[in-house]
């Protein structure tokens, strides 16, 4: 293991490199044991998919009428098949006939939204996935399991691709800073990208989870190997093309995404040089012809493995990637997001490849990503430093090294800018996109610490691989823990308000006593007990509402932060709950707000009463005063800023006039000029009242501010109820709409609802 020198040998290196892939099968196996069934992102989505495969399914046409009782893996029907094969050979020996029955959908979930309440049940969870699993419960499991056996094989060739980048002839020379570097300190420097692929927590999260992801990660990585590989040797015979071939193919029937390995392989080819080359021989004609052989043998086996698909995609939907129907499945954005909007989303973009887990929805402590972004600055800190020392020509960095380098840029750069298409086109600003380069990213984080120190190439990924083996006990176990049968702690305000002669309102706290300004949260503490058993799953709703009994804030969810299915409940059960209401930076103030509290039946609509036949609680009283921030409201892509707005009156009548008053500035020239609509609407996007300016914005000069007066006439029909009163700016000409984004920099839509209003 150790030589005469006491330097680490290459059996050494072998035997850790076989220790962390067994080490990370345990820690995706753990990932997988502590997360709840369907709790995973889309899990409950990919798992019908392989279900339906696995009892002899078919693969799905998809329409966007589809409901979940039609196509229970919505999106994921038009994705490609490869992955779910898998998985389901390995679920269809176990019956799953009551998957439906464990798949109970949360309709209140927080789903991609972190909430300082949780609520992150993407299901009710029953009994029947406790252990020992049985039906369902294992068949799920044992799909989960290829997505483990995938990312295993992925770190183990993660460590693949870190040795074909760190070789030993690219060891340092004796003018570097490390050059009194070890064969072991180098071995380090080799190992520690596969312990940062499978410590990174989301990457972990994802691998015990069922998702194509894992699919599309394993061929990427094996792709970036080969292409290494490729290029080291020089090899572009018809063999390594084919093999090439079928890399590309297998990945792109994993994830259309995984296409991008026929551009990474033809940049390879493109950076190799022939064993001819090397040797000074006049080559050029017999290494153009090698390549176009190698590019045509790859493309021909790409396309012979996965090219039906790509067919198939074609004569259903249209287009071949099959974009068109997963699009119209998931959603598209109104319109393509701009620049400003993708950065808008950069820091959950970034949180999302260290660990956003659960539905999107289960975040860590912030000064963990804080902590986990520095470290990347740092490994920035030191590929700068190496880049440095190449061009003042102290350490130059090898021909070799230089290819390398330039195709690890390429893939990261093809894989990112693929996501800003696909992200520009529906909300997808989720990091782990990226991780089909996570051994690329990886081995750059390692190699950047390295640089500056050893010690920090090594603290780095302690500090890494603790965060992962801590997170699943301490961040996602605990979100999906059902409450204890007992109160949390006694509450203050006495409420004993029976709701349908069983679900009792026990108690009542507000956390902050203090007034409220728009923007602020509000968060309410309830103890309730279950006086009588039902037979009902019943929400709970919260809202604040105001003097004209408009809500102001609201909050729904099932009982016990989301987790307690209340049929299953038995008499006498206690639990404490907590709900947060945030109001909009654009709610109008002054104001009183009252609490108002409820349950009700979902699928009818229907309010359990209480004995003086009403169906809230109301209580409390909560001053709204207005804010004192000088930030504007909203900012608009030209440069508009929204400062301030009033309106009069606060409650409206059929026929009545609605007089808004919105004050501008202009941040900088305005480029062109806009028109400004105002519109009330009920739920059903039903107008009652709309009033369009047009604006000669190019004639405000930088930092002017205007004041707006619009007078809206109420339809004499309008019927009583609550209405939106939207802003919305505009082009006269194509009427395309300016998107808005709110103090934080988040977009905030192309139509702002300001605030509601009743109508009498």
């Amino acid at each position: 293991m150790v030589d005469r020198a006491g330097h680490v040998t290459a059996r050494a290196e072998q035997i850790g490199a076989a220790l962390i892939v067994a080490a990370s099968f345990v820690l995706f196996s753990l990932y997988s044991l502590l997360t709840p069934l369907f709790e995973a992102s889309d899990e409950l989505w990919h798992y019908p998919m392989v279900q339906h495969l696995a009892t002899g399914g078919g693969l799905p046409i998809q329409r966007a009428d589809q409901t979940d009782a039609d196509a229970p893996w919505r999106q994921e029907g038009s994705q490609p098949p490869l992955y779910y094969w898998i998985a389901a050979a390995l679920s269809a020996p176990f019956d799953s006939s009551n998957w439906r029955e464990i798949r109970r959908i949360n309709p209140h979930g927080d789903m991609g939204v972190p909430t300082r309440d949780g609520n992150a049940n993407a299901i009710l969870h029953t009994p029947a996935e406790a252990w020992p699993w049985t039906r369902a419960s294992l068949a799920v499991r044992a799909a989960r399991l290829a997505s483990i056996l995938m990312s295993t094989a992925t770190v183990f060739f993660s460590y693949l691709v870190a040795r074909e980048l760190f070789t030993d002839d690219r060891r340092p020379t004796a003018d570097d800073q490390h050059s009194s570097i070890s064969n072991s300190q180098f071995s380090i420097l080799r190992l520690a990208p596969p312990i940062l692929v499978a410590c990174t927590p989301m990457f972990a999260f994802i691998s015990g989870a069922i998702n194509n992801d894992n699919a599309a990660v394993l061929f990427s990585t094996i792709g970036i190997w080969w292409a290494l590989r490729i290029m080291r040797t020089g090899d572009l015979t018809a063999r390594s093309a084919a093999i090439a071939g079928a890399i590309a193919g297998l990945g792109a029937l994993s994830k259309s995404s995984a296409l991008g390995l026929v551009g990474l392989f033809g940049v390879a080819a493109l950076l190799t040089r022939t064993k001819r080359q090397e040797a000074g021989a006049k080559g050029l004609g017999s290494w153009l012809s090698g390549l176009g052989s190698f590019v045509i043998v790859m493309l021909t086996v790409t396309l012979l493995i996965s090219g039906w698909w790509f067919v198939r995609n074609l004569m259903l939907y249209g287009d071949l990637l099959g974009w068109n129907a997963f699009l119209d499945v998931v959603g598209r954005r109104d319109q393509p997001a701009s620049p400003a909007q993708l950065w808008s989303e950069r820091e959950g973009f970034v949180w999302a490849y260290w660990g956003v887990f659960g539905a999107m929805n289960v975040i860590m402590p912030p000064w963990i990503y804080d902590a986990l972004n520095v470290l990347a600055g740092l490994a920035l800190l030191g590929l700068a430093s190496r880049l440095a020392y190449a061009v003042f020509n102290r350490q130059p960095i090898t021909q070799n090294g230089m290819r390398n380098a330039s195709l690890c840029l390429f893939w990261v750069l093809l894989v990112f800018v693929a996501l800003l298409r696909w992200t520009s086109l529906t909300p997808a600003s989720q990091g782990r996109l990226m991780f089909p380069c996570i051994a690329v990213i990886s081995a750059a984080l390692a190699y950047g610490w390295w640089r500056l120190h050893r010690y920090l190439l090594i603290g780095g990924c302690a500090f890494i691989a603790a965060l992962a083996i801590i997170a699943p006990f301490a961040f996602i176990a605990p979100a999906y823990a059902q409450p204890p049968d007992r109160w949390t702690q006694r509450l203050t305000l006495p409420m004993n308000a029976t709701f349908g002669n069983a679900v009792q309102l026990v108690e009542a706290g507000v956390a902050d006593q203090g007034g409220l300004r728009p923007g602020d949260e509000a968060t309410l503490q309830l103890n309730w007990q279950l006086t009588q058993p039902v037979t009902r799953n019943y929400s709970v709703f919260v809202h604040l509402i105001d003097e004209h009994d408009v809500i102001v804030a609201q909050r729904d969810m099932y009982p016990g932060q989301g987790s307690l299915a209340l049929s299953e409940q038995p008499a006498g059960r206690r639990w404490s709950d907590h709900y947060t209401l945030r109001l909009s930076p654009l709610t109008p103030a002054p104001k009183r707000l009252r609490w108002a509290v409820g349950l009700y039946d979902l699928a009818t609509g229907e309010r359990l009463t209480l004995a003086d036949g009403g169906d809230r609680a109301i209580f409390g009283s909560v001053a709204l005063t207005p804010r004192t921030s000088t930030e504007p409201l909203l900012r608009y892509a030209n440069g508009l800023a929204l400062l301030a707005y009033a309106l009069d009156p606060p409650i409206l009548a059929p026929d009545g006039l609605l007089t808004v008053t919105t004050r501008w500035q202009a941040l900088h020239t305005l480029p062109a000029d806009l028109n400004v609509s105002l519109q009330v609407l009920d739920e059903g996007a039903n107008k009652i009242a709309q009033q369009d300016l047009g604006q000669s914005l190019t004639q405000w000069y930088a930092g002017q501010e205007v004041t707006l007066t619009h007078t809206l006439a109420v339809d004499a029909r309008a019927t009583p109820g609550v209405y939106r009163l939207l802003l919305v700016w505009y082009a006269p000409d194509d009427f395309a709409r300016l998107p808005a984004y709110d103090a934080q920099g988040q977009f905030a839509g192309d139509q702002v609802e300001l605030t509601r209003l009743r109508v009498r």
